[in-house]
């Protein structure tokens, strides 16, 4: 039986890796899924076998995996992130890269120390798109920090999931901050950043940011539109060998070899 440790298993790239574990080892699968945010502590993750409650960032939360699930896993699924956005990631500052990497990227180093892991996936997206560099802020630091993780040599063998824009709730809170910079955004000294907002209403710029993103994926990617059927369908890939970086972006889905620049 493949044992799954799946961080951050509430989220749509979670929960979509979950239901790929179903679709393509069915029962053959130990899930145990780890959450952290607001809401009941004692809920249950749709398709785990096992529902933890934790910060991954926080020491004490590896004790409690390895106490209620073990020390092995075949796969481990690190679907969670947080940090500043809103601004254009060559504006983050090393202070708000490093808030970001403590939970977006420095649990899975410490993660592979501690357990025997067959298998990372780690999960990032198309920052290096114009659309995306001038409000993806801090995350893009980390995301870049992943990428370079994926190809570097370790215990464990290591995958990335490339994603395209998709709805989520980090998604729909990027907007929201980006919103409330409005003002700040208008005066920009980027020039595409401050074409957005600069005499328009928050919420008219922010909608035209949005489509800008998905508009500019297509033309880069030939399609847009992610959505958790084609999250689903790459985790397939990733569980029948393809690698190191599987992209998906809209219902068009191929594998790579590099990173992404920043």
């Amino acid at each position: 039986m493949k044992r799954f440790l799946v961080i951050g298993a509430t989220g749509v790239a979670g929960s979509a890796g979950i239901e790929a574990i179903r679709q393509h080892y069915g029962t053959e699968a130990h899930v145990t899924a780890l959450w952290y945010g607001r809401g009941e502590r004692d809920q249950l993750v749709e398709g785990a076998d096992l529902t933890l409650y934790g910060d991954i960032s926080d020491p004490a939360c590896l004790d409690q995996i390895a106490a209620q699930a073990g020390e092995q896993f075949d796969w481990c699924l690190y679907a969670t992130a947080l940090g500043d956005v809103g601004f254009p990631s060559d504006e983050a500052s090393a202070e708000q890269i490093a808030d970001s990497n403590r939970l977006s990227f420095d649990p899975l180093p410490v993660l592979e120390e501690r357990f025997a892991i067959g298998t990372f996936i780690g999960y990032s997206t198309f920052y290096n798109l114009a659309h995306q560099k001038i409000t993806y802020g801090a995350m893009a630091h980390s995301k870049r920090a992943i990428e370079e993780w994926t190809l570097a040599e370790g215990k464990s063998r290591r995958v990335c999931l490339r994603a395209g824009a998709f709805r989520s709730a980090s998604s729909q809170g990027i907007k929201l901050l980006v919103r409330r910079r409005a003002k700040e955004l208008a005066a920009s000294t980027n020039p595409l950043l401050r074409s957005f907002f600069e005499n328009q209403k928050p919420s008219v710029a922010v909608e035209r940011l949005e489509r800008a993103v998905f508009e500019e994926e297509r033309a880069t990617y030939e399609d847009t539109g992610t959505d958790k059927s084609s999250l689903i369908t790459a985790h397939l890939k990733i569980f029948a060998g393809e690698g190191p970086f599987v992209n998906v972006c809209g219902r068009h889905i191929w594998t790579s070899k590099e990173a992404l620049p920043l």
